[in-house]
């Protein structure tokens, strides 16, 4: 009874033409394959061979998934290769082939175990358990003392075994040697067939490329190739041999349902992980003087922004308290008709309206406003002045500072204690000579404590200081019930915590106020003049700043964009390996895109502490400066844009190389 079980690899009329630009635009032909048929059993051991450009390459590209065939069917297992999408072509390298090549192809940046850990890290498999079967295959082939080297650090025929084990790492159903024994002595070519030969004894399938009849005489089949055509395919006597590693070895194949995708956050975790070892391995230790000036590059972007930020801040700041000393934060509230015709019965503020009008979003503070004119005396000596209520936080409010004593206090004002804080230009007229705080003063005819002096104002000789350094505060309860015997207001004053929505919050005072009056019988005053130029002028200089940084940014990005491409070139074999043994585009294109903005991240980190160092440089020029936390993630949210903006275009120019070509470079 025929078996129902299909070949392994079953080839039908297979064709391959390479077309190419030729001259005046006219397309050039290259046929490498012609109506090539055959099949391939499993655990056999298949020799090609044919001269030079008869085609033997090319039918082991295709027969590898590395390639795709111009005509006629390929199918493995029974599947048709050729309906496959790039991706499922990639898992079926990833999880059926492993490639041996005459040039080795291993990763140079690589030591001996990662190199054989490559396949499993496409497939998912976790780091340990990646570690620990890389490490007995290398063991296997004799290579246990030489985990840890590179490349470099090997021979010929040890970096050959290190690349049988990789493409024994998930299983190796098929392995494709190509002039496996090529760039090897006699006694190493030997050994090398001696493990391809004990792999296809212990049942995996072995199709080696070459033109050395001493080579096809170890497998027991020999096709022949010759202008793209099969001329021969017969068994052949094999060899006597004695295996190489002393005892049968067989691949363990890996289940991987969901290959290449992290399943949960310890399987993202690893795929970071090796991610970064590329990195350290391809950015910082093959090329750290450009990958160095490419973080630099981006540490004076970041830095550029976080300093200007910081001035931007601190400028914005100092010029809020001196729009508020101008009074660009300010309103206020008096009573009386806002109508012309004053068909409104003007509203009696009181301290309940203040507490609030205090309570409202972007109001930092509430002054209310009770006072007048009066006569103090101290003995001899008297002179006129504003005597103003004033709530304890008054002095947080106004910014202000005393010089010597204490403020008022809310008990102060509960139970109308006679008590006052004078400015200095007060205690100079009644006490030249002697310390005011503890003294009394007349006020009205009634004894008041003086408990504190406001420290002296800037600009003395000018009539806003001059006034402010004449006024006399006492507590709010007391003024109301020993100095002016009324409970209303004269007016509120109100500060905006954000000068640029103070019309905002003019309009919500306005609107509560009316609530719980019932009319709009008051008048609200604000300096919305100042505060539009204040607010226009920090737009355009924040914009301009802006400019600065984006342009430092982007000279940065052009920097990673150029190492990328540049490393992209550098590395076109590295990228075809990874392809060849079962990267999918998309981890190109991750790959690489992570290396982009980790090189980014990185200068971000040192710009951010750049442009936060740079703040006491600025303080030390009495320049403002002013530093927030969200700082931080700005700075570091531009690094990583701009490494995602930069390493784009590399990232897709990795992806999309065609892995023939670039196993070619």
């Amino acid at each position: 009874m025929a078996s129902t079980v299909p070949p392994l690899i079953e080839l039908a009329g297979v064709g391959r033409v390479y077309r190419r630009a030729g001259a005046r635009g006219r397309g050039v032909a290259t046929r490498a394959l012609s109506d090539v048929s055959l099949c391939i059993e499993r655990g056999e051991f298949v020799a090609v061979m044919g001269p030079s450009g008869s085609g033997k390459s090319t039918l082991m590209n295709i027969l590898g998934c590395l390639d795709r065939s111009t005509a006629g069917t390929y199918r493995f297992g029974g599947r048709n290769v050729g309906r496959l999408r790039a991706d499922e072509l990639a898992a079926l390298r990833r999880e059926s082939f492993g490639f041996v090549f005459q040039s080795y192809n291993l990763i140079g940046s690589a030591t001996a175990r990662e190199n054989v850990e490559l396949p499993s890290a496409y497939a998912g498999l976790r780091r340990m358990q990646r570690a620990d079967r890389a490490e007995r295959l290398l063991r296997t082939f004799g290579l246990g003392g030489r985990l840890g080297h590179r490349p470099r650090a090997l021979s010929g025929g040890e970096q050959q075994r290190v690349a049988i084990a990789r493409a024994l790492m998930n299983g190796g159903q098929v392995i494709l040697a190509d002039e496996p024994t090529g760039a090897l002595d006699s006694k190493n070519g030997e050994d090398v067939l001696g493990v391809l030969a004990d792999l296809a004894a212990s049942g995996h399938t072995v199709v080696v490329i070459t033109h050395d009849p001493e080579v096809a005489a170890w497998a027991e089949r020999r096709i022949e190739l010759l202008d793209g055509r099969v001329v021969a395919d017969r068994k052949t006597p094999v060899r006597r041999r004695t295996a190489a590693s002393g005892r049968i070895v067989r691949g363990e194949g890996i289940a991987s349902a969901s290959a290449g995708q992290p399943s949960s956050l310890a399987n993202a975790a690893e795929w970071l992980q090796s991610t970064f070892a590329s990195l350290r391995a391809n950015l910082l230790r093959g090329s750290r003087l450009r990958t160095a000036l490419t973080v630099l590059s981006v540490t004076v972007g970041v830095w550029s922004v976080v300093a200007m930020l910081s001035v931007v801040q601190g400028g914005y700041k100092a010029g809020v308290e001196a729009v508020s000393r101008a009074g660009a934060d300010s309103m206020w509230i008096r009573p009386g008709s806002p109508f012309p015709d004053r068909r409104s019965t003007p509203v009696r503020l009181s301290a309940g309206d203040a507490e609030a009008i205090a309570g409202l979003d972007n109001v930092r503070g509430v002054e209310p406003g009770l006072g007048g004119r009066l006569t103090l005396r101290r003995g001899d000596r008297q002179t006129e002045a504003t005597v103003s209520a004033a709530t304890p936080d008054r002095l947080a409010v106004r910014g202000w500072t005393l010089a010597r004593g204490v403020f008022l206090s809310e008990r102060d004002s509960a139970g109308n204690e006679p008590v006052v804080v004078v400015g200095a230009g007060i205690r100079d007229d009644l006490f030249p000579t002697d310390a005011a705080v503890g003294e009394h003063i007349l006020l009205g005819g009634t004894p008041f404590l003086v408990k504190g002096v406001l420290v002296r104002f800037a600009g003395r000789g000018s009539v806003a200081a001059d006034y402010r350094d004449r006024e006399v505060l006492v507590p709010l309860g007391t003024a109301q019930a020993l100095l002016f015997g009324r409970g209303d207001l004269d007016s509120i004053t109100v500060y905006a915590a954000d000068p640029k929505r103070l019309g905002e919050t003019a309009r919500a005072v306005g609107d509560l106020l009316a609530r719980r009056h019932g009319h709009r019988g008051f008048m609200l005053d604000a300096d919305i003049g100042l505060r539009i130029g204040f607010t226009t002028v920090e737009r355009l200089l924040s914009a301009l700043i802006g400019a600065v940084g984006a342009i430092s940014l982007f000279v940065g990005g052009m920097g990673v964009t150029s190492v990328m491409l540049v490393s992209v070139a550098e590395r076109t074999r590295e990228i075809g390996i990874r392809m060849a043994t079962g990267a999918r585009r998309r981890d190109i294109l991750r790959q690489f895109l992570l290396e982009a903005v980790a090189v980014t991240f990185a200068g971000g980190v040192l710009g951010t502490v750049l442009g936060f160092a740079s703040r006491f440089a600025f303080e030390a020029f009495d320049v403002p400066a002013g530093l927030s936390p969200w700082f931080v993630f700005a700075a570091l949210g531009c690094a990583v844009g701009t490494g995602l903006a930069a390493g784009i275009v590399p990232a897709r120019r990795a992806a999309g190389l065609d892995p023939v070509a670039a196993l070619a470079r």
